[in-house]
């Protein structure tokens, strides 16, 4: 297991992985299988185009792609950098219920309070039980649901917000 940032150089790996995920459970990703299908390589590459401190975790296991989770800043300004939102956190099918998943997310977490961040949030579209439980038992809460947050499928699913706030030493 390698669990390492990850940049536009992994653009082909990435899109591979998204594309496993989203065949599986296109809610858990935010948009239709056909949706992802339609999308350039290069778009992926410019998706995965970071400026410190943001930044997207990967795992590979034996040179391929399987997991990863993303930290971001929300705004441009100072006033908004005591917090980042996590977003792109998922794992091959193939590869859950080995705690690759917390591993990246926990990386991804500690990347961003490293770097000064107070507050990560972040939102899971339900239902999603195996997320929300990761995130609540990492220390994660919920603060707020957005109704009807996404449509797929002629179906609508809301989006849980959850929060997790640096703990004082």
């Amino acid at each position: 297991m390698n669990i390492r940032s990850i940049g536009s150089g992994d653009a082909e790996a990435f899109s591979v992985l998204r594309r496993e995920v989203t065949r599986e459970n296109p809610v858990q990703m935010g948009l239709s299988y056909e949706e992802e299908l339609g999308r350039t390589i290069d778009s992926f590459r410019e998706q995965l185009c970071f400026s410190h401190p943001n930044t997207m975790v990967g795992c590979f296991m034996e040179e391929q792609l399987v997991s990863t989770a993303a930290v971001g800043y929300t705004s441009q300004f100072p006033s908004s950098r005591h917090k980042m939102v996590m977003w792109g956190v998922f794992t091959s099918p193939r590869y859950r219920r080995r705690g690759i998943s917390r591993r990246v997310v926990e990386s991804a977490v500690q990347h961003a309070f490293g770097n000064g961040v107070h507050r990560i949030n972040l939102q899971v579209y339900v239902p999603n039980e195996p997320a929300l439980g990761l995130y609540k038992s990492i220390g994660f809460v919920e603060y707020g649901v957005e109704p009807e947050a996404l449509y797929l499928d002629g179906k609508f699913h809301d989006g849980v917000h959850m929060t997790l706030v640096q703990k004082q030493a």
